[in-house]
């Protein structure tokens, strides 16, 4: 089945501009494009991490309305794996060599109460309203069917600074039998969009328009192969290694891609500084539940979270901007400001403390 039959992409009146996602800590190199109205903004990210050696790096996207809150997210792969009458001792829910120990679960129930609550866990009321099948979702991209799988998409609905916000995630489950007793199972090609309550049905052409406008660049795909086959072998990178592969595909494609100019200028690589920059955030990390993915959908929209004590819940002051100052009351006050001078203890009822952000943890 066709998925334009699906989701029809007619024209739309926004103009759409195209961005790239480069990993710079390869040269610069575009991972992919996509394309995206006009009047938003786009940001994205890639994070590498060579002790993950069945999944090294992660490409984090965005697209989002400043004026508004509607936004579309690409996020990076969920990968699990399981094995029988396991003995080594790693606890479930901990990432190991890229990979999270996880015994496996229905997909909508993975998608529901794993996948989403990584992204989203943080939100005020949020509610799963519904999880069902999508057919061939994986033909939007262009995908071959999964080997075992499906294509799944679920609603959600949370409260966002006094709005009520309504989002849709969609992801393909697949697992694969590795051997007689390890699977390695979990989510491709997720991404979401979400507007206001009742606001998601007109923007849902534009939506799709973005997901379905995804182009892979062969080339940064052969090297993340090359790099997952090294790791697996055991193979020690180093940054001329990496160096080395880059070269070759760069010369491979830059005959008939047209990433060119992005490659050219920025051929430097600093792949030695930016692992050991990675290796030193991931040892400084610990278990906690403010991921590193959450702090960066943060980033993306330009907001900065807060400890928020008087929040039965445990829920987050999130704050517009960046703001040098921030102040608590610890009963659900804030007080922002970029003036050093300007102490609420001097103006406002009660006790005020300097607010502390949140920071990523995992």
């Amino acid at each position: 089945m066709n998925p334009n039959s699906l989701h029809p992409r007619q024209p739309s009146a926004s103009q759409f501009a195209r961005h790239q996602i480069i990993d710079r800590q390869n040269g610069g190199i575009v991972v992919s494009t996509f394309t995206y109205p006009s009047e938003w903004q786009a940001r994205s990210q890639i994070v590498w991490n060579m002790q993950h050696t069945n999944v090294p790096a992660q490409v984090f996207a965005t697209a989002f309305n400043p004026n508004g809150v509607e936004a579309f997210e690409f996020f990076p792969m969920q990968d699990f794996y399981w094995i029988e009458g396991d003995l080594t001792g790693v606890p479930i829910g901990q990432n190991a060599h890229g990979l999270v120990r996880m015994p496996p679960r229905p997909a909508p129930d993975a998608l529901a109460n794993l996948v989403i609550p990584n992204f989203r866990g943080d939100r005020q009321n949020l509610r799963v309203t519904g999880v069902q099948r999508e057919e061939n979702l994986w033909g939007i991209f262009n995908d071959p069917p999964p080997q075992q799988g499906e294509g799944l998409r679920a609603r959600v609905e949370y409260d966002e600074r006094g709005r009520d916000i309504e989002e849709e995630f969609y992801g393909v489950y697949d697992w694969v039998p590795v051997s007689g007793s390890v699977l390695n199972w979990g989510f491709g090609r997720l991404f979401s969009f979400r507007a206001e309550r009742g606001q998601l049905e007109a923007r849902r052409q534009t939506f799709w328009q973005i997901a379905g406008s995804l182009r892979p660049n062969p080339q940064w795909k052969q090297l993340y192969d090359q790099v997952i086959e090294k790791l697996m072998s055991g193979v020690r990178l180093r940054d001329q290694d990496i160096r080395g592969m880059l070269g070759a595909q760069i010369r491979q494609g830059e005959a008939n891609l047209h990433y060119n100019d992005e490659l050219i200028a920025e051929r430097s690589v600093r792949v030695a500084e930016s692992v050991e920059r990675q290796r030193q955030i991931n040892n400084a990390l610990s278990q906690d539940t403010f991921t590193r993915q959450q702090a960066f959908g943060y980033d993306l929209r330009n907001q900065t979270p807060f400890e928020d004590p008087s929040s039965a819940a445990g829920n987050y002051h999130v704050m517009e901007g960046n703001y040098q100052y921030v102040w608590t009351d610890n009963q659900g006050g804030f007080h922002h400001t970029n003036d050093p001078t300007d102490n609420p203890n001097l103006n406002r009822p009660g006790h005020w403390v300097p607010a502390t952000p949140v920071t990523p943890n995992r």
